[in-house]
């Protein structure tokens, strides 16, 4: 079954049958296209707050990555300092 273009049937159908299929049509899938948006907004607010965590996660990788490269001494002098005497 080949399925015709729509444009090709405009003229076809009565002004008044197109105007109403086109309203309700519109009225049908206009809740499914501000449901569409909604989840968008909502993906997208997930997405940021996730990148947000990334580089979070990201800074704290650094910040021991250049803790694990300070020499005994420092390590256990910062310890010091911060009252975790062994």
């Amino acid at each position: 079954m080949t399925l015709t273009n729509s444009k090709n049937l405009a003229s076809a159908i009565d002004p008044k049958v197109r105007d109403y299929l086109d309203a309700k049509l519109r009225e049908e899938f206009l809740p499914i296209r501000d449901d569409l948006e909604q989840l968008s907004a909502a993906i997208s607010a997930v997405r940021e707050a996730d990148q947000q965590r990334c580089d979070t996660l990201s800074a704290r990788v650094t910040t021991v990555h250049e803790i694990i490269k300070l020499s005994k001494g420092r390590v256990e002098r910062i310890a010091q300092l911060l009252g975790d005497e062994e």
